[in-house]
């Protein structure tokens, strides 16, 4: 008897707390955001109305979230996180330049691990390709130089540190850091993929090859997935994603954005940065920091 007693007052506990849970706000806002999903999906997925009406917010999620993983395992995206590089899981995904736009998305996406002397500046393929030939020997102005008078004159940059000032004595030293963490990335057999792009006035097609080159030159296990984003057409109703040139195993793709993100340093329309995101989830990633 004393257990079944036992059992009443664990019931009549759960009676209260089940009393006290529907009658709070919490519990009847969930509900209402279920019962909403379950309205919007009603007619397309054939789910009976008051399927979820008990199920918390974060299961619904997280069945949502199996669901997709589970599509995108399927033969319907046969690629999705399988490609790697020499048989290994990426774990560096470095911003490659031209500009702010790769730093910004694999930041989004909590692929950037680190800070790397191209992510927050402005430059051309040329200028990237001269910075790894010579070691980042003149990445920083000298000492007094407003600008940069070899980048100005070699491949026409009036303004290439937007972000940070190289004559400030902690900015200076931020991308001397910065410097020494890319050649110590350099130095490891983890396997690595560099994001590129740019945009429609600084054409990557010309130097592609040599920057591929130079980059298994450089270090082992490494691509390059370089993206040269094209004018809008029709206001943006033209869009395209097109294999441009492919070198072992490096791609080079030309995109035609649906939004602008020149004047803001980032795509206002979402589906730009998923296009571009996509095609980094190709690759099986583990990322980690640098030891």
């Amino acid at each position: 008897m004393p257990g079944r007693n036992a059992g009443h007052a664990v019931s009549h506990s759960l009676v209260r707390r089940l009393r006290l849970l529907c009658s709070s706000s919490l519990y009847r806002t969930t509900m209402s955001d279920a019962r909403t999903l379950d309205r919007a999906r009603k007619g397309r997925s054939g789910i009976k109305p008051g399927t979820y009406d008990l199920t918390p917010e974060f299961l619904i999620s997280l069945r949502t979230a199996l669901q997709r993983r589970r599509h995108r395992r399927s033969s319907k995206m046969p690629s999705y996180g399988t490609r790697e590089i020499n048989g290994q899981r990426v774990r560096h995904t470095v911003a490659l330049g031209t500009h702010c736009l790769p730093a910004t998305i694999l930041q989004q996406a909590e692929l950037r691990q680190f800070a790397l002397p191209f992510d927050w500046i402005h430059a051309t393929p040329g200028m990237i390709r001269h910075c790894l030939e010579n070691d980042f020997a003149d990445f920083l102005p000298e000492q007094g130089e407003r600008h940069h008078p070899t980048f100005r004159d070699r491949f026409g940059l009036k303004e290439i540190f937007l972000h940070k000032d190289p004559q400030s004595e902690g900015d200076r030293a931020y991308y001397q850091r910065c410097i020494e963490r890319f050649r110590l990335l350099m130095k490891s057999r983890d396997a690595k993929l560099f994001v590129m792009i740019s945009r429609p006035s600084n054409p990557i097609g010309w130097h592609f090859p040599e920057l591929v080159d130079l980059l298994n030159r450089m270090t082992s296990n490494a691509e390059l997935l370089a993206i040269q984003l094209q004018p809008q057409r029709d206001k943006g109703e033209s869009v395209g994603m097109e294999l441009s040139q492919e070198r072992n195993g490096s791609r080079l793709y030309d995109y035609r954005p649906v939004s602008d993100e020149s004047a803001l340093g980032y795509f206002p329309d979402i589906m730009d940065e998923l296009m571009i995101l996509r095609l980094i989830y190709q690759y099986h990633l583990d990322p980690v920091t640098l030891p």
